[in-house]
């Protein structure tokens, strides 16, 4: 395997090593003293025609300069212009960042059109080191979607965009009611979706309206995010008050009864301007291609941002959902085969009920003491509460191919988080050529769970040839079948440094020791389990630059999860524990405007439970699962107009040893290949200038349906198309989702969870901005 790709690098090296660059790239971004994005800023090389206009994040890109010593002139109106000396190197991208000064006359108000959406590659993120950094330095595989690939790909669940990710599969949880996610072959649930670099546990979809972009780390994050899932950390970055004001309102509907209106507001409040807002609200209908399953959804998301001074500014944010859609566990898989029942058929009951609501607060104060040194104290509020009255199938009837059991469940859910971070950064230097952008910090959570289910027999269906309502539901036979209140509380403290010798070699260190203290009371059993865990987790990646744009990097992290119950003997638990090792090369191609990834990842986790031989009430640590394969990236601008999202995975991700489970089974829904690519192209002149159109597909093999794979997932292709037109301040799309109308499966939970996917789909959004 390790030779095999090492081929297959140099293989798609060559030909962009062959392939010379004579002119190099400037990009940068430009900010006012009190550090807000400065957008409609023109900046401009001095006895030259190229020049740019800073977007509404500040940033901006001249391509093709010939390599030489320059001088950057940037003007805006309102502030004072200012010039800098830069040097331009063949085949190199340029960074630089500049802070301008208002001038002395007053400024009357200019209003900003077009496109706000941004970059379709984003050059920069902030999940791999906890602060901004270019990714192309960043010695780990770090993926971003844009939100102008989400408008693209008229992204409205977190998961269609999830699908354009190299590595990462869908999974159906919580009876296809919330994100759960395949990422290099282990299961990515509430402890690796994060927002804003916090924790978001949440039990539906989430909101995908204030969304700026999706970042997915991949391998264990617990260095700096504490208890992670072996396979990468997901982290939203929603949408930020902006000093500009602007509206923007736009209306998503599709041909199974969508109607989705959306508004986004943003702007400044009083002449200082000060205090900036952001509003995003969106009201939801939808219909599906699932009987019974309908949905409403209602969901606002304030946020301001005051400077109190150039140098300490506090972000407030929230966010309140309520969500109502019956889960829907999909359908059976009966003596190793799917069932061949219509993609449509539901096997719950007309009158089924979930509501779910969620509230959210999160505020970031950050404090600058010096050039070098910033101070941050942030913290997270999240509250949620499900209730569910509904009928769900259980299991096949003993002897039958065709007649399920099924019963009637009532239950209530809460569960409140709370976490916040105290961080101290820093920017120095030591010696003439060694930089250091080093944060340290301490993280305190609570997670409160309160569960409490009734449930009771309730008939038998058909599942070829189902006869729904037959019965009054056995409301007065509910049997309480859980009853419990679980809370955890984690102390994590932690120092990283990101360290970049000579511009060329760049090494990051870091490590974290977390507390992990868990308590468990079981209402129904009285009985109370209490359970501490310790752990240490270091990282370090190194990453280098070979010539210009290409660079190849490698890391080694761990990561923990916890494992809770006791041995026969009585004894607690050791955490489980992960090791990843990781290599690959980056590349920077047409001034830095598209960028490939490859890379190569084994992945080992240890300490897994299996059932105790000596007693099957109870468990021993004595498994152990390896997840190792390769992944292509390429994402970014081809030429001018021209975008492009292209991913490759391998993936062979088996048991190693469980106790229970043959070694060598495949893991659960995970494919051994998967291909996707999407690609766009928008007219850039002419009468039809805005006019844009294209399309993609995502192919997946066959997989296994269940942890033992006793049935199959069958592979699947399926295609996309797109046709888009903009113009000043109106925008209309059309996709066509799933163009050939393919029959496939999402995922599966189990042989009696399967969920098929949608059928041709066509999704159009028409807006307008002013």
């Amino acid at each position: 395997m390790n030779r095999s790709f090492l081929l297959c690098l140099l293989f798609l090296a060559l030909p962009f090593l062959l392939f010379a660059q004579s002119n190099g790239r400037l990009e940068g971004r430009i900010q006012s003293l009190k550090g807000e994005a400065l957008p409609g800023i023109s900046v401009g090389l001095e006895g030259t025609t190229l020049g740019s206009t800073t977007d509404d994040e500040g940033k901006f890109v001249i391509k093709n300069v010939p390599a030489g010593s320059y001088t950057l002139q940037a003007t805006g109106i309102g502030y004072e212009s200012l010039r800098q000396a830069v040097t331009i190197q063949v085949g190199q991208a340029t960074p630089l960042y500049m802070r301008l000064n208002t001038s002395d006359f007053t400024l009357s108000e200019v209003e900003i059109t077009g496109n706000r959406s941004g970059n379709y590659l984003e050059r920069e993120g902030t999940t791999a080191t906890k602060m901004e950094a270019a990714l192309r330095t960043v010695p780990q595989s770090v993926q971003v979607i844009s939100r102008r690939a989400l408008d693209q790909l008229q992204v409205v669940k977190i998961e269609d965009a999830m699908r354009n990710v190299s590595g990462v599969s869908v999974e159906t949880g919580f009876g296809s009611r919330t994100d759960i996610f395949q990422i290099r072959g282990f299961r990515t649930d509430q402890n690796s979706i994060f927002k804003n670099g916090f924790r978001n546990p949440a039990r539906t979809y989430r909101e995908s309206a204030n969304v700026q972009q999706i970042e997915v780390m991949k391998g264990p994050a617990s260095v700096l995010y504490g208890v992670s899932d072996p396979g990468g950390l997901i982290n939203i970055t929603t949408k930020k008050p902006t000093a500009y004001t602007f509206q923007s309102l736009q209306l998503t509907a599709n041909n199974f009864g969508l109607i989705r209106p959306a508004v986004d507001l943003g702007g400044t409040v009083g002449e200082s301007k000060a205090l900036k807002y952001r509003f995003n609200g969106v009201y939801e209908r939808n219909g599906s291609f699932r009987d019974f399953m309908k949905n409403k959804r209602y969901f606002v998301a304030p946020s301001i941002t005051y400077d109190f001074s150039p140098n300490t500014t506090l972000s407030v944010e929230a966010e309140l959902l309520n969500h109502n859609q019956p889960s829907d566990r999909g359908i059976f898989a009966v003596n190793g085969k799917i069932a061949d029942v219509p993609r449509s058929r539901s096997l719950g009951e007309p009158d089924n009920y979930s509501f779910y609501q969620n509230r959210f607060v999160q505020y970031n104060l950050l404090h600058k003491l010096n050039d070098t040194w910033s101070l941050r104290h942030a913290a997270n509020f999240n509250y949620g509460t499900e209730t569910r009255k509904l009928v769900e199938q259980t299991t096949l009837v003993k002897n039958s191919d065709r007649l399920i059991n099924r019963r009637y469940q009532d239950q209530y859910y809460f569960e409140r988080y709370f976490a916040t971070q105290n961080e101290l950064y820093g920017r120095f230097t030591t010696g003439d050529q060694i930089q250091h952008r080093t944060v340290a910090g301490v993280e305190y959570s609570s997670f409160l769970l309160d569960l409490n289910v009734k449930r009771a027999a309730y008939d038998v269906l058909d599942i070829y040839n189902p006869v729904y309502s037959s019965k009054p539901k056995p409301v007065d036979k509910l049997a309480t079948s859980q009853d419990y209140q679980d809370v955890t509380r984690n102390y994590g403290f932690y120092v990283q440094d990101f360290i970049t010798i000579r511009q060329r070699l760049n090494v990051l260190l870091g490590g974290r020791y977390d507390i992990y203290d868990y308590r468990s009371e079981d209402y129904l059993g009285k009985n109370t389990v209490e359970q501490k865990n310790y752990a240490f987790n270091p990282r370090i990646g190194v990453l280098y630059e070979l010539y210009g744009p290409l660079s190849v990097f490698a890391n080694f992290s761990t990561g923990f999860q916890t494992e809770i119950g006791r041995t026969l003997e009585g004894d607690t638990f050791d955490p489980l524990t992960t090791t990843q090792r990781e290599g690959g090369v980056k590349l920077g191609l047409f001034q830095d405007r598209l960028n490939l990834t490859t890379s190569y990842f084994k992945i080992k986790k240890s300490n897994v439970s299996a059932a105790d031989p000596r007693d099957i009430n109870f468990k021993v640590q004595i498994g152990e699962i390896i997840s190792e394969g390769m992944e292509i990236d390429v994402t970014g601008e081809v030429l001018p107009g021209l975008n492009t999202i292209a991913t490759y995975s391998y993936i062979n991700a088996k048991v190693s040893s469980d106790g229970t489970t043959p070694k060598g089974t495949r893991f659960q829904n995970v494919s051994p290949h998967n291909f996707t690519f999407w690609s766009t192209y928008e007219l850039q002149r002419g009468p039809w200038k805005g006019l844009g159109f294209g399309g993609g597909f995502t192919s997946v093999q066959s997989r296994p349906g269940d942890a033992t794979d006793s049935f199959r997932l069958p592979g699947y292709t399926k295609v996309d198309a797109t046709i888009f037109y903009r113009i000043e301040h109106f925008h209309l799309s059309v996709n066509v989702k799933n163009l050939t109308d393919e029959h496939y499966y999402d995922g599966a939970q189990s042989s009696t969870a399967i969920m098929p996917g949608a059928p041709r789909t066509i999704i159009s959004t028409v807006g307008i901005n002013f």
